[in-house]
């Protein structure tokens, strides 16, 4: 029979409160009904209740347990005294809500948010703080085989439900969906099926093939390092050819996929990776945020540093639905945006890049709440998490731990990381019979039909320094400056 009931943990008020309805759960049968159920023939030997977190790059028991190792951590006095392991690890904890069960036959990883109590507010100093701790683990080699409980026989497992039947309650929603008319849900709910019906036709061999679990995750891992795309996607604006970004965020949400596994790949091919690590550092702080937040990651104040944290009046997208529709639905006449949220739409995916240019012009230029463009990313999105996805939403909207309040200037990150135009070529086509190269980056001056009247003041999407050469030279661009 079975020896251990095995969950994984889960930032966000859902997850948390699923993760608590299982112990309360277990510890009810364990403690006071059919105590002989959790036996496995052995009064002494019940089943246990054990949760994992496997999904973060840095093990949570790996991390420091008190605010003043993180911040000696984050800030060592000398740098060179600085070592690997300083911190004690502890290999079981028992996090508030478990212990007051009283039952005693539990293995579980603390992710209370008393647990990050004091953890690092900043990103930098998280990281710091993580290297100067421990070390990323190496992942568990894979079983050998795996063996079907004899408990198992007779057992009714159900059918797992197609997409389709997953989509219909979309359809027939009485309530419009985050202010979208039904039209738009109905596209939404055809190109979702059309991309699975793609991906379906695609062989296992096909190296851009993104899907089919473990298998195509480590296929992918190994075709975008090896392959030297690693090398120069960093520099990239966007995902034009499917191999700019390395789509792995889609295997981190299913869980077909170790961020262990990326990082040690990563650190294997040298310095052209060191990138990649980074940004999975990245999504470990924001994971470990959400954990320390609680329901706290979901205020429209958001998580600010400092004790006096700027104020921010939103904007109620339900004042004004039109205005909120075309950010949603790539109508605001600034092509980044416009082809990151077409993109979104199509596929369910965009890179990280456009998702913060995106969010920039919601939450920065038209004043929207936040968390109405984090949960429509949620809705959207293939690679959703939680943490990551209502972290970055936190951080690039001003109200999160980003002691820089940073203000994307979409026209100017256009030409920057994609001087030719080529990602919004492909999400807009109206845009690849433009008179010149500049009619794509501010189309809005070349009365290209569609484009004619931005949502915000086209200025605010221009550094300073391009206002200026747009002022003195009346372009932004030479066409002999565009690299091949």
């Amino acid at each position: 029979g079975a020896t251990e009931i095995v969950y994984g943990e889960e930032p966000g008020t859902y997850e948390r409160e699923v993760s608590q309805t299982i112990k309360e759960t277990y510890a009810f049968y364990n403690n006071n009904m059919n105590h002989e159920r959790c036996h496995d023939g052995d009064e002494n030997n019940p089943v246990k209740l054990v949760s994992k977190v496997g999904y973060t790059l840095y093990h949570p028991n790996d991390l420091p347990f008190d605010p003043n190792t993180w911040k000696q951590l984050a800030h060592p006095k000398n740098k060179h005294q600085k070592k690997k392991g300083t911190v004690q690890q502890k290999n079981v904890h028992m996090d508030d809500d478990s212990s007051s069960l009283g039952c005693r036959h539990f293995d579980l990883v603390d992710t209370s948010p008393d647990r990050f109590k004091g953890m690092c507010r900043i990103m930098g100093d998280f990281r710091n703080a993580v290297r100067g701790s421990t070390s990323v683990r190496t992942p568990l080699e894979a079983p050998k085989c795996l063996v079907k409980p004899q408990s198992c026989k007779g057992l009714d497992v159900g059918s797992i439900p197609s997409l389709e039947e997953l989509m219909d309650p979309l359809l027939k929603a009485e309530i419009p969906i985050l202010g979208m008319d039904q039209m738009t849900i109905e596209n939404i709910v055809k190109s979702a099926i059309q991309e699975r019906d793609k991906k379906k036709t695609n062989d296992l061999d096909d190296e851009e093939c993104q899907y089919c679990g473990e298998n195509a995750a480590l296929k992918r891992l190994d075709y975008f390092i090896d392959q030297g795309y690693a090398a120069v996607a960093n520099r990239s604006q966007a995902d034009v050819s499917n191999n700019d970004s390395s789509r792995l965020s889609i295997h981190f949400s299913l869980g077909t996929l170790s961020p262990r596994t990326v990082y040690w790949k990563a650190h294997e091919a040298g310095e052209d990776c060191k990138w990649l690590k980074s940004h999975l550092e990245m999504r470990d702080f924001f994971l470990y945020t959400a954990f320390c937040a609680g329901k706290r990651l979901f205020r429209p104040q958001g998580l600010p540093l400092g004790k006096h944290p700027r104020e921010v009046k939103w904007r109620n997208p339900s004042d004004d639905e039109t205005y909120w529709r075309r950010w949603a639905t790539g109508q605001t006449h600034l092509p980044l945006v416009d082809a990151a949220m077409k993109e979104l739409m199509l596929t369910g995916y965009c890179s990280n890049r456009v998702r913060q240019n995106s969010t920039s012009v919601l939450t920065k230029d038209m004043q929207i709440d936040w968390r109405i463009g984090a949960e429509w990313f949620q809705f959207l999105l293939q690679d959703h998490c939680v943490g990551a996805n209502y972290g970055n939403w936190l951080y690039f909207s001003g109200v999160g731990p980003d002691p820089k309040n940073r203000h994307f200037r979409t026209v100017s990150q256009s030409i920057r990381y994609d001087p030719k135009g080529s990602y919004v070529k492909k999400w807009l086509p109206a845009l690849n019979e433009v008179p010149n190269m500049e009619a794509i980056f501010r189309p809005w001056d070349f009365h290209i039909s569609g484009f004619e009247s931005p949502i915000v003041d086209p200025k605010t999407q221009f550094t300073w320094q391009d206002l200026q050469r747009l002022e003195e030279k009346g372009k932004l661009i030479q066409e002999d400056e565009i690299q091949e």
